[in-house]
């Protein structure tokens, strides 16, 4: 059974003790895509894994393919642009969706009525948007790829070859966090999922995201005052939750309603918050124990200890 560990922001994080801690013996294979041009920059990383880490440089490599392959390069601009009128009219709908349920809640609250079934339908309408976004992102990168067969392109195969080679010499894999959009680009452009099926995984911040079927954006000061978002479809290593990292930071917990509107939105899966010293084991990529970080219930409390579990 494969080892996944996913954590918080690495404050104080001993890197080293989670790599021993998978029993493995040899190099671990590094991600750093979304450092962006910082992808390199890894030697306190990698003298914290204990060293001798082998970054696979995907994100050089994907600029290098970008480069080499001008005809691709022309199509993924096109699947991007595509992807972001996608979420133009998402984010529309959802604005205008999140406005309804927040208008029938305020009028049952000034009413002093319980809530019925009209909010329900609200809070489904919403989720409805979520899932239907998901499935137009999902079309949308089914129709580039059968279009475009990453195998077929003679860059992207020789850099699929070559890191699916350093991955078979390594004992396990860690994934750093950064931009999730291009780490998570990065990993579905290099077939990670399938490459990293049989050794240990260790991911934190943003790499927490990008391993979950889906990841959901949170930024409740957010100039723009964009609502949390449906972002992109990740690998999907990790099944079963919603990965939320720096949440102390990003997400407005005194305000159990947007809580709870959260939690309702990602069901069946749940909301799980990686702080500082948050630490989640998987066990055939479903959570072990949500008791070890804080999750997001119904009704808008964040539950940690036994409570979550």
């Amino acid at each position: 059974m494969r080892q996944v560990t996913l954590l918080g922001p690495l404050d104080g994080v001993d890197l080293g003790a989670e790599v021993a801690a998978f029993g493995v013996d040899g190099p671990v294979a590094l991600i750093t895509a979304g450092w962006e041009e910082g992808e390199r920059n890894d030697a306190e990383v990698d003298r914290r894994l204990g060293g001798g880490s082998r970054n696979l440089n995907l994100y050089g490599r994907r600029l290098d393919v970008l480069e080499s392959d001008p005809d691709y390069a022309d199509a993924e601009r096109l699947l991007r642009t595509q992807l972001d009128e996608l979420r133009e009219l998402y984010l529309l709908r959802l604005r205008h969706a999140l406005a309804g349920v927040d208008v029938i809640r305020r009028r049952f609250a000034e009413a002093q009525r319980p809530l019925g079934p009209e909010l329900d339908g609200a809070i489904d309408a919403v989720r409805t948007l979520d899932q239907t976004h998901a499935a137009a992102i999902a079309s949308a990168y089914e129709r580039f790829y059968t279009q475009h067969p990453p195998h077929s392109r003679p860059s992207i195969s020789r850099h699929r070859e070559e890191v699916a080679g350093i991955v078979a010499g390594c004992a396990a894999i860690a994934i750093a966090g950064g931009h999730v959009g291009v780490l998570n680009d990065c990993l579905h452009l290099y077939n990670l999922a399938a490459l990293i099926e049989e050794r240990p995984l260790l991911a934190w911040s943003s790499g927490c995201m990008a391993v979950c079927e889906r990841i959901v954006v949170i930024d409740d000061d957010d100039p723009a005052g964009r609502p949390e978002e449906l972002y992109d479809i990740g690998i999907g290593v990790a099944h079963g939750m919603v990965a939320l990292p720096a949440a102390a930071s990003r997400l407005h917990a005194h305000d159990p309603y947007h809580l709870a509107m959260l939690a309702r939105r990602c069901a069946p899966s749940a909301c799980v918050l990686f702080d500082p010293g948050d630490r989640l084991e998987l066990q055939s990529g479903r959570p072990a124990d949500l008791g070890a970080v804080g999750v997001i219930a119904d009704d808008g409390q964040v539950l940690r200890g036994a409570h979550a579990a």
